[in-house]
């Protein structure tokens, strides 16, 4: 226990003038402290009731005394006197209580003025435990807010403990390890996009590549780079752009993902979906090899694209995407009792979130969500096709 108490700080109302200061009763706190023991008479002041609180006593008679004074102009002024005062009379009881509330003056307990609510504001008294006893280690005057500090104050530890644990808040970043593998791999599949692409024009007039409708190849291929680019600014966070910046990242990020997917996904379904449109009518066999029109395919990825930048334009014009930060439960770091880390991270979000991306079935991206639904059953439908017409058929 005498270790564990070892240090700790105590405040009590100082009862006696540290200062060699005269008040009113023109005596000071010493000169009053040797008067009370003569009074005293050889008694031990220890086992003396009320012996410390005396001082606090003596000022308090004061203060009354000052007080009555002070309220005989006032009270002859209206005609009465302080011999009328009864416990009736609120006239003089207020007189003398605002009398009482005003005093102020040095006294042999300290400078004496009372509150609002008619407290004594008294000095404190701030002392340590240092050693097994106590050390003055300052004083407080709560009447001028002035805290005198010795100075001679020892800690356990270089620092003094800490009035509070402290939240220390800390933002949490995505791995640059992981962002730097994944951007290779992104990387490395652009690349290989570039490769399909430059491969698909330089050999567009070869038959098989004519057949399988080489510009719905590019868009898909102009699609899946663009849907892979989508990784970097997905990376990005606020270890590198600022805040301000964050909201142009996260309508780059919305962009490039959503019309990377319409392109590429869109070009492929269009396809499929005309494959099985017209070798599933009922005449199939008077027209087994009815040419598709382009200008239908071409039409069908331009709605699909349309769709999206609509889509894009109104959830970045209505509801723009900002910065939330999600706070996580606070960790205790190790070796350190007075703190805390609350853990931050930073999210691309907007108001109806859950409304734009289609989460409840009512987004702009439904659409999107019925597409990756309904081209399995497309796709099941065309292995019973034995046709080889646009590079597919039952290998699609």
């Amino acid at each position: 226990m005498t270790e564990a108490v070892e240090g700790h700080v105590t405040t009590e109302i100082v009862m006696l003038n540290p200062e060699t200061v005269r008040g009113a009763s023109n005596l000071t706190s010493q000169e009053f402290l040797a008067q009370l023991m003569s009074k005293l008479g050889g008694k031990n002041p220890e086992e003396t009731g009320g012996f410390q609180e005396a001082p606090l006593a003596y000022d308090a008679v004061w203060a009354l005394a000052l007080a009555l004074n002070k309220t005989v102009g006032p009270l002859k002024a209206k005609g009465r006197r302080l011999e009328d005062f009864n416990y009736n009379n609120k006239d003089i009881t207020a007189e003398i209580y605002r009398a009482l509330n005003t005093s102020s003056f040095e006294g042999v307990s300290g400078h004496v003025v009372f509150d609002a609510q008619g407290s004594r504001m008294a000095w404190t008294l701030i002392e340590q435990l240092q050693g097994g006893s106590y050390k003055k280690i300052g004083y407080y005057d709560m009447t001028k807010g002035n805290l005198s500090w010795y100075g001679n104050d020892r800690w356990i530890g270089s620092d003094p403990p800490a009035d509070q644990t402290v939240v220390i808040q800390k933002f949490r970043y995505l791995s640059q390890k992981l962002f730097v593998s994944v951007s290779v791999f992104a990387g490395l599949g652009i690349l290989m996009g570039i490769v399909c692409l430059t491969f698909n024009i330089y050999n567009s007039n070869v038959r098989y590549i004519q057949n399988s409708q080489p510009y719905l190849n590019n868009m898909t291929a102009v699609g899946c780079m663009m849907a892979l680019a989508a990784v970097f600014p997905l990376g990005i966070d606020g270890l590198h752009v600022r805040n301000s910046q964050f909201p142009v990242v996260c309508q780059f990020r919305l962009w490039l993902l959503g019309l990377g997917f319409s392109l590429a996904y869109g070009s492929m379904f269009t396809k499929i979906w005309w494959v099985h449109t017209v070798f599933t009518k009922k005449d199939e066999k008077k027209d087994k090899r009815k040419h598709l029109e382009p200008w239908k395919l071409y039409a069908t990825v331009g709605v699909l694209l349309v769709i999206d930048i609509l889509s894009l334009m109104i959830w970045q014009i209505v509801d723009p995407l900002h910065i939330t930060v999600e706070k996580f439960t606070k960790e205790a770091p190790k070796g350190d009792v007075d703190q805390l880390i609350e853990p931050l991270l930073q999210h691309c979000s907007s108001e109806k979130m859950n409304t734009w991306l289609g989460k409840n079935l009512s987004g702009f991206d439904t659409f999107k969500n019925l597409l990756l639904i309904y081209q399995p059953l497309v796709i099941h439908s065309n292995l019973a096709l034995s046709v080889l017409i646009y590079g597919y058929g039952r290998h699609i």
